[in-house]
């Protein structure tokens, strides 16, 4: 498996914000969002540098972290061929695992392996092309609890288009599935309280009343800025 690197922080992003967890942040991506916070992970001339690991030796690394939860990320880690090998082996020893994926990708011998899916669709401010339908739409019919969606707003334009896209699928308001709003980095950077005030305005308005919205920072950003392994 091409891993980048191992390491323990206490997740910054989502439902679990806060909770101690090790990371694993594996090489190579199918997207190249304009505004990507870990661009070393899909180019070698960003710095990317990797390990080809066994499962039996990067599962080790991640048991000496003593971490329960595991954050499985990137890059895209659904590239990764050996995943639900890594997987079993992990759910075999205790841990909760997360897979923090763009959602491009659908595998169906991960389901019952993954306690939660950290889904993170692009929206038009990426510049990275359009929503891929098929596995979005997969992903809803798993159990509400093992989701949680992430949308990195870049302004209004996204935000319209997020609402026709959950508008168009019931599973969100039927199911309440987690839609979590947080503030592109950049902006949130130059101003991290009034891009949050923002958001926190827009989640108020009727269209958005139906939904289970979420207006969340990063907090790791917060503590550590854009710091590697934190």
């Amino acid at each position: 498996m091409n891993v980048m690197e191992v390491y323990r922080s206490v997740q910054g992003e989502g439902t679990l914000m806060g909770v101690p967890t090790t990371f694993v942040r594996f090489f190579a991506c199918n997207l190249r969002c304009s505004w990507c916070d870990t661009k070393y992970s899909w180019s070698v001339k960003e710095g990317g540098k990797w390990e080809d690991l066994p499962i039996a030796t990067l599962a080790q690394r991640i048991a000496d972290q003593g971490a329960r939860h595991v954050v499985l990320t990137g890059g895209e880690p659904m590239l990764q061929r050996e995943l639900p090998a890594l997987a079993q082996t992990l759910r075999a020893a205790g841990h909760h695992l997360t897979v923090e994926t763009n959602s491009t990708l659908f595998r169906p011998e991960l389901v019952e392996l993954i306690n939660l899916w950290s889904l993170s669709p692009k929206l038009a401010g990426a510049n990275t092309g359009m929503l891929r339908l098929e596995p979005l739409r997969q992903f809803m019919q798993l159990p509400a609890e093992q989701q949680q969606w992430k949308f990195v707003i870049t302004g209004e334009s996204d935000l319209a288009q997020l609402h026709q896209f959950v508008s168009e699928h019931q599973a969100f308001a039927a199911a309440q599935l987690p839609i979590i709003w947080q503030p592109e980095g950049r902006w949130a950077e130059r101003d991290y309280a009034h891009a949050l005030e923002w958001l926190a305005e827009r989640a108020q308005l009727p269209e958005w009343r139906p939904f289970n919205v979420r207006v969340l920072p990063q907090m790791h950003v917060l503590i550590w800025g854009q710091k590697r392994l934190v």
